[in-house]
């Protein structure tokens, strides 16, 4: 041993020095992936939620409801699939319903009421129960919404022809509503089955049959 102390370089070896750089920047990255993953995580909770809105393939159209009102039924499914810390909130929900022709009056629909079905196999129909007033729909991740809406027209005849409709749906965090378009057509024989067929009879529209131009709804 030299009176000046230990050699430096045989006190840390060259495979020591490399040990510890290659140490050094493990720790490093190791922490700058966590902090990119608690970023990460921080943006994707506090951000709002994404929701997406899906159409049925039915609807289901009573044209002679009490007091010659006509009844509109929709359930679409409402989502989220993104997980977030805020949960969205749907204030409200409308629908357009546009008919081609202009010698046909346009309907005012509102939301009345929201329900549910049973199905009787006796008579192989559906009856309609009342459920809940128009209440707001908590929408996230973990709690997706399907509510049968009920949508009201007073003093309206459904015409035949072609109509354009619209599902607009008012969110809490934004002022811009999600609109979902859509068409129904009804033909001139669907007006005779509505007219004939008692008062609170349900009739399914549907979108999916095979051979059916356009994609509407239709009877």
């Amino acid at each position: 041993m030299s009176p000046e102390g230990p050699d430096p370089a045989r006190a840390h070896p060259p495979e020591r020095r490399r040990f510890d750089a290659v140490h050094l920047w493990i720790t490093t990255g190791a922490s700058l992936i966590a902090l990119a993953v608690s970023l990460y995580n921080l943006v994707v909770l506090h951000r709002q939620p994404d929701v997406d809105v899906a159409l049925p393939h039915v609807v289901r159209l009573e044209p002679r409801g009490p007091e010659g009102n006509v009844h509109l039924f929709l359930q679409p499914t409402i989502s989220s699939r993104v997980r977030a810390e805020d949960v969205e909130i749907i204030t409200d929900a409308e629908l357009r319903l546009l008919p081609g022709d202009p010698k046909l009056a346009r309907p005012a629909f509102y939301w009345d009421e929201s329900g549910t079905y049973s199905y009787d196999h006796a008579s192989n129909r559906l009856s309609y129960q009342r459920t809940a007033d128009p209440t707001p729909l908590v929408v996230a991740q973990d709690s997706p919404q399907q509510p049968t809406l009920l949508f009201n027209a007073h003093a309206w005849t459904v015409g035949p022809g072609r109509y354009e409709g619209m599902l607009v749906l008012h969110r809490a965090s934004t002022g811009s509503p999600i609109e979902k378009p859509f068409c129904l057509t009804v033909s001139a024989a669907a007006v005779r089955a509505f007219t004939a067929a008692p008062e609170r009879t349900f009739f399914e529209l549907r979108d999916d049959v095979p051979g059916t131009p356009g994609a509407c709804y239709a009877f």
